[in-house]
């Protein structure tokens, strides 16, 4: 093996999807399919990634947030072959194949709700989330998708039934990646809340956004934020994510901004209309990557590799399960 290239840190794969929100799946999927963020190897085959992986990982979401299809994205690299920092690039014409890359999706997705057919409905999500991070498919595919699927069961007298079927099955998969997070660590979770009467989707888009960047959390739904001061003192919670409201009367306002004031957690309002409450109560608004930076939840560990004997100094739990998903996945190293 050659002689690892100096790099300020070296993250194992759960380390740069935790920086990143590029689950380890997709990490894998985009090296083995499309020659993308090739990383470096220790002696036993674990993979390692530095700033330059990194630099190239965030230019790959820049392209996949313009609409390129992720198997048309390695041409267009400018720092695959570079340690410089990602600079800005200017948004290029894209092709009609491009343009409908989404739309095929989500017509696809509509045809399964229809259908209730749910091995089609899960087997695309669950292709989709092996190629794209859920940043991307978030704006790309979720939000397009499901607002447009309202918009197509109006006057429908079965649009009841059709609706009720996509957030129970968005909530079975949602609810499964939080669990198995909650089983594999055993920091005490936050707290994710959501008022009942709100629109299911943008709660189960904010779990599932908080577990891609590892962030374990139990979600609950309440009535009125008096309830949630007694909820979050019993349980003694740290963090408090609340799934924001559209439209707040001035009582709701304002208890809220004494919940806010009063509590003995952090508070964050997150969610699709997170940006308008926060502005109408005085707060700062972060999306959430740069929340959880801001709030230090999540931040991954360094690991540092020594030159001269190549030896990982700080191991974790991730290096484990990366062996015994490498014997899975690849054949040869």
């Amino acid at each position: 093996m050659d002689k690892i290239e100096d790099e300020a840190i070296w993250l194992t794969i759960g380390d740069a999807a935790q920086r990143t929100g590029v689950n380890p799946v997709t990490l894998r999927a985009w090296q083995r399919r499309f020659g993308l963020v090739v990383p470096k190897r220790t002696p036993k085959g674990h993979r390692l990634y530095g700033e330059s992986h990194l630099a190239q990982i965030e230019e790959i979401l820049f392209w996949l947030n313009q609409g390129v299809a992720i198997s048309k994205v390695k041409p267009l690299l400018k720092a695959s072959q570079t340690k410089a920092a990602v600079k800005p690039l200017a948004k290029q014409a894209l092709s009609v194949e491009e343009q409908n890359l989404w739309l095929d999706h989500i017509e696809y997705l509509n045809q399964s709700c229809l259908d209730f057919n749910a091995t089609a409905l899960n087997g695309k999500l669950t292709e989709l989330s092996g190629l794209y991070p859920f940043s991307v498919l978030k704006n790309g595919l979720y939000w397009p998708w499901l607002n447009g699927l309202e918009g197509l069961l109006l006057g429908r007298p079965d649009a009841s039934s059709i609706e009720t079927w996509v957030v129970e099955e968005l909530s079975a998969r949602v609810a499964k990646r939080r669990l198995a997070q909650l089983q594999g660590d055993a920091q005490k979770p936050s707290l994710l809340v959501d008022f009942l009467g709100g629109k299911p989707s943008n709660a189960l888009l904010v779990s599932a956004e908080l577990s891609a960047y590892h962030v374990n959390h139990n979600l609950i739904k309440i009535t009125n934020v008096s309830e949630l001061s007694f909820i979050v003192q019993r349980l003694n919670c740290s963090q408090v994510f609340l799934v924001a409201q559209p439209q707040l009367t001035t009582t709701q306002t304002q208890a809220l901004q004494e919940f806010i004031a009063s509590a003995n957690a952090g508070v964050f309002l997150v969610g699709h209309y997170a940006k308008v409450v926060n502005q109408a109560l005085g707060m700062a608004h972060y999306d959430i990557p740069k929340l959880l930076m801001q709030c230090g939840i999540a931040a991954p560990a360094k690991t540092i590799i020594s030159n001269e004997n190549i030896a990982i100094e700080n191991t974790s739990q991730e290096i484990v399960s990366e062996e015994a998903e490498e014997g899975k996945q690849d054949a040869k190293y």
